[in-house]
């Protein structure tokens, strides 16, 4: 028996999340029929809020209330490094480890062949007008070590080839406690390129 059509329709909406199958769809759909009317009424204010007030920063293109985003704006952060990250959730992560001094600039998931995208010209032409613009010595490349970042890592080498700035990444290797037969054979095989003598 099908369910009432306003609920086929919310499941259905729900399924054009990312990573969100039909039977997610359907428990998160009875879920908001259990939830009370004040819970259902934030979670709709929630939602719009959050398409409606946030926007891309113009400079890097992570998410903001107000563009240029904080980031961009501070003064006392360093202009001629610029960190290449996938989505907003590696600035915050980076934000959080205290890394980075320098400014950021996000892809925002534009290259993600597994849902059928290809890489975001607009984010990677704007990468190169800063470069170029900007005074940009140098690109941190921050990209995930699986396909979709690797292929981000390249179109970014790719549309800066012939620039001044000089393009470094991440180091990767080992993590803490992790055991070989477990490991992502692309993580496995950064740690080996880039191994180092012992008394280093």
């Amino acid at each position: 028996m099908a369910f009432p059509e306003p609920l086929e329709r919310l499941i259905r909406a729900l399924e054009r999340f990312p990573g969100v199958g039909a039977r997610s769809a359907e428990r998160m759909a009875l879920h908001v029929l259990r939830s009370s009317r004040e819970e259902v009424a934030d979670l709709a204010m929630a939602l719009r809020d959050a398409r409606i007030e946030t926007q891309r920063c113009e400079t890097c293109g992570n998410i903001t209330l107000r563009s240029p985003c904080a980031i961009c704006s501070d003064e006392g952060r360093d202009p001629s490094v610029v960190c290449v990250v996938e989505g907003p959730r590696e600035v915050e992560k980076l934000e959080s480890a205290g890394v980075h001094e320098g400014l950021y600039h996000v892809l925002l998931e534009g290259f993600a062949p597994r849902e059928g995208a290809e890489p975001d010209a607009n984010a990677l032409n704007a990468l190169r007008r800063r470069v170029e613009q900007e005074g940009v010595t140098e690109v941190v490349l921050a990209t995930a070590p699986d396909r979709e970042g690797e292929g981000a890592a390249l179109s970014v080498m790719e549309v800066l080839s012939d620039t001044k700035a000089n393009i470094t990444r991440l180091a990767r290797g080992l993590p803490a406690g992790a055991r070989l037969e477990y490991l992502h054979g692309e993580i496995l095989a950064d740690a080996y390129r880039g191994r180092r003598p012992l008394d280093d």
